[in-house]
């Protein structure tokens, strides 16, 4: 039987990979927010027995990436504008903090030259996705792109943290690259900013990457008005 959720066999216990799974299908709006959702469907979804699935609702909770409902069962969190801003705020205080943290690594010798390779298969893996309408695959590009320049801050905490807090921002940005209409500015601000790294300049790298950031503010305006019924207040 195949997945639904393209979830492969592997190493991590069942709880992980039932985590990951409905993790992934709630920020890649397969499961869409205020939809219900029950164990035993995502039990056999998965084709896992409920006691791991079971798990993994209990972390997506804490997450606040599902909700209970009180003698009705669970749903999908809807989007919370404000949740949303916070961890976008975080973000990008980490980001920048890592930003700054990676001028160093950027231009050591074997690393960085290593680094740069990786982030250029990053920009091709964009150009890519934004060619073929891939949504999803190009989000994860996004994602590869700027989890490569926190890893030249040499701090995994961080970087665990930023894909911990992206959650919240990945439906968003999921609903708001629906059509791929504005992939061409995101991917030459990338290009800008790898130049400016290039060239060392701390401080104009800063504050291309804080500008970067805060187009979701406008997004979230802009998506909310298209999928009301996906926000609460």
């Amino acid at each position: 039987m195949a997945n639904p959720f393209g979830m492969e066999t592997d190493r991590r216990s069942l709880s992980e990979q039932a985590y990951e799974a409905i993790r992934e299908a709630i920020l890649s709006l397969r499961l869409e927010p205020g939809r219900a959702v029950y164990e035993n469907e995502l039990a056999n979804m998965l084709n896992m027995s409920r006691t791991p699935v079971r798990e993994a609702v209990r972390t997506l909770l804490v997450e606040e990436l599902i909700e209970v409902l009180p003698q009705r069962g669970m749903k999908v969190a809807l989007i919370s504008e404000k949740k949303v801003e916070e961890a976008r705020f975080v973000r990008e205080s980490l980001e920048v903090s890592a930003l700054r943290a990676a001028i160093v690594g950027w231009h050591t010798n074997e690393w960085g030259a290593r680094l740069k390779d990786e982030v250029q298969a990053a920009l091709a893996a964009q150009r890519k996705s934004a060619e073929t309408g891939d949504v999803l695959g190009f989000l994860e590009a996004d994602e590869w792109f700027h989890r490569l320049l926190m890893a030249a801050a040499d701090n995994r905490t961080l970087v665990s943290i930023v894909a911990q807090m992206r959650a919240h921002l990945n439906r968003v940005r999921t609903l708001s690259l629906q059509e791929l209409k504005n992939v061409q500015t995101l991917i030459e601000e990338h290009e800008q900013l790898v130049s400016v790294l290039t060239a060392g300049d701390e401080e104009r790298a800063v504050s291309l990457l804080t500008h970067h950031l805060r187009r979701l503010q406008q997004d979230v305006a802009v998506v909310r008005s298209q999928y009301p019924l996906y926000f609460r207040d």
